[in-house]
Order: C-alpha cells, then sequence, then structure tokens
C-alpha cells in the first residue's frame, strides 16, 4: 500500500474503533499466517459465502476473473446461502445485481446489499437532526444519481453550490474545476460529506502479461478532500464526514439480517483494509484474494501496517 492508502484504511480502524468495536475483535496482525485454501475445500466448514465484486469475481465491463465463475456454480450447487457485498455505489441494488447477471453471477436484489442501500438510513438520521438533505453536489458517475434520487435527493450542476453545504462521492472522476468547487463548499459552516464508495484504492483489469495495476478511488479522493476542507470555520478539523459500506458496521448489519440466523460466514474479497477489516467487524470469518488489490510481495508489510489477517488466503 502507499502510505496515503495505509492512513485511509487506519483511519477507518479507528473511526469503527470509537463506534465501540473492540480491539480485540479487529486484532490478527500477529496472527500466524493463513493457509492458502480453495472454496472447494470450505464447503463443510461455512453455510454462508459472501463475495466482495469488483476485484474478486468480477471487474469493469464484462471482464471475469479466472475460476470466480466456478465458485459461483460450485455453491450454487450445494445449496449456499450466498450474498454480493459491494462498495459499488453506481446504481440501485437491482441494477448492481442485473449486472452482475449479466457477467454471470445470478445474484438476486436480495441477495445484493451495496454500500449505496445504506444512504436511506443515514439520511433518516441526518433529518432527524435538522438536515433536510434535499440536494448535494455530487462527484460521481452519472448513474450513480439514482441512488441519491431513490432517497428523495437532488444533485446541483458541476457549477452550482447546494444550498446546503453537502457533498456526495461515489466515485473518483473529478476534475480540477470540480474538485476546487468541492472544497469551496465542505469548507462552509457545517459542511458535510457523504463517502458512498468507501473503497482507497481498486485493481484495474489484468494487461496481456498479466499485470495488475492499481488505482486511487473515491475513498483517496475523498480522503484528500476532507483533508483540504479543514480551515478556521471548522477548527482545523475538517467537514463532517460519514462512510457508507465495507468495513463499518452498518453494512454488517444489513448482512446479518438477511441470512438464517446462526450462519456460519465466509467473507471473500480482495481488500484488507474493507473485506477484511470489514469481516472481522461482522465477526465473520474472511478469505482474501492475493495478488489483485494487495500484491504479494506487499502482503506481510500490509497486514503488519494495518495490524489485521485474514483466516485464509485464496
Amino acid at each position: 500500500m502507499t502510505q496515503f492508502e495505509t492512513e485511509i484504511y487506519l483511519r477507518y480502524r479507528q473511526i469503527i474503533e470509537l463506534q465501540g468495536v473492540g480491539m480485540s475483535v479487529l486484532a490478527g496482525g500477529a496472527s500466524p499466517a493463513p493457509q492458502r485454501v480453495r472454496i472447494e475445500d470450505m464447503l463443510d466448514r461455512y453455510d454462508a459465502f459472501c463475495f466482495d465484486g469488483y476485484g474478486t469475481l468480477y471487474n469493469r465491463g464484462s471482464f471475469v476473473y479466472e475460476g470466480a465463475q466456478d465458485w459461483y456454480t460450485m455453491l450454487r450447487a450445494a445449496g449456499k446461502e450466498m450474498r454480493l457485498i459491494t462498495n459499488a455505489a453506481s446504481d440501485v441494488d437491482s441494477v448492481l445485481a442485473a449486472d452482475a447477471a449479466k457477467r454471470g453471477f445470478a445474484f438476486s436484489e436480495a441477495e445484493t446489499i451495496s454500500s449505496g442501500s445504506l444512504l436511506k438510513d443515514l439520511c433518516a438520521e441526518l433529518r432527524g437532526c435538522g438536515k433536510a438533505v434535499r440536494e448535494v453536489y455530487y462527484i460521481g458517475r452519472e448513474t450513480g444519481k439514482h441512488v441519491l434520487e431513490n432517497c428523495g435527493i437532488k444533485t446541483v450542476a458541476p457549477a452550482a453550490e447546494p444550498v446546503e453545504p453537502i457533498v456526495a462521492i461515489s466515485s473518483a472522476k473529478d476534475t480540477p474545476e470540480t474538485y476546487a468547487l468541492a472544497v469551496k463548499i465542505l469548507k462552509r459552516p457545517g459542511a458535510i460529506l457523504l463517502v458512498l464508495n468507501s473503497d482507497a484504492w481498486a485493481p484495474k483489469i489484468p494487461d496481456d502479461d498479466g499485470v495488475t495495476v492499481r488505482e486511487p478511488v473515491s475513498g483517496a479522493l475523498s480522503e484528500r478532500l476532507r483533508r483540504d476542507s479543514m480551515c478556521e470555520t471548522n477548527g482545523g478539523d475538517g467537514c463532517e464526514t460519514y462512510y457508507l459500506g465495507k468495513p463499518f458496521p452498518a453494512i454488517w448489519e444489513k448482512v446479518k439480517c438477511s441470512l438464517p440466523v446462526g450462519s456460519r460466514v465466509l467473507m471473500v474479497g480482495d481488500t484488507l483494509g474493507t473485506d477484511v477489516l470489514g469481516a472481522r467487524v461482522a465477526g465473520f470469518d474472511c478469505a482474501l484474494v492475493v495478488g489483485r488489490n494487495v500484491p504479494a510481495e506487499e502482503l506481510e508489510t500490509d497486514e503488519k501496517a494495518l495490524g489485521i489477517r485474514p483466516d485464509w488466503y485464496l
């Protein structure tokens, strides 16, 4: 990980700990190295399998990782509970499920739980505190506006400012102009930053030689905005920031409510700071797909930096 990425995920961990999740739950960085396993080795051990989407099963467009379809088919045939747990906030859950199905992963809408689906509850909480949350300045994919519209939120024009100083981020689609205006908004009194997708870095599709390049995404953009919003107006603390999705507790409560009580759950993902840390928060076991968002040669260093380890490597 870059130093910036490490700082972001350590901040997430600190926020989670302040919400009451203890160090004993999150610990694991000093534990023995996990075993390398295959999904078929896990069939008798777990009742439910939760999968990250991008970087674990598939990537942009129609790209599907080798072996991922076999995992899906095997688990369906075994009658296992399956969930798609994604930080993608590029559209509502029904559309995300349909997009996964086009790639060969037929998760139903009920089996698809995205970070964006948590926005309604957050809006209710903010509105209960006197915030209208009716319009925002938005940076992200055009389809991501559907998530906001589903919560009764409009987006202002790219050169306009919302009545309330609220900025929503769902992907790293900023320009120098939109970034500068977002910072200006976030320096206003009472400003709020809504991070609809907490992923800080993500893997691109491997090149023809099989090399995976990683790039900063929405979580990294949001952290830059948060830091640049620090000013006298907010006492140097920056804007009030709300994070949706993995690794934070709210998404895991929704996952648990969707599963049969007492299910033995394995979370499968490609990212230490969201999938593995998140599974620890949920109390689930976790398996890390090595070599995508965590390069194999950086794995040990990254685990020590974040103080977490998965139960298994895939």
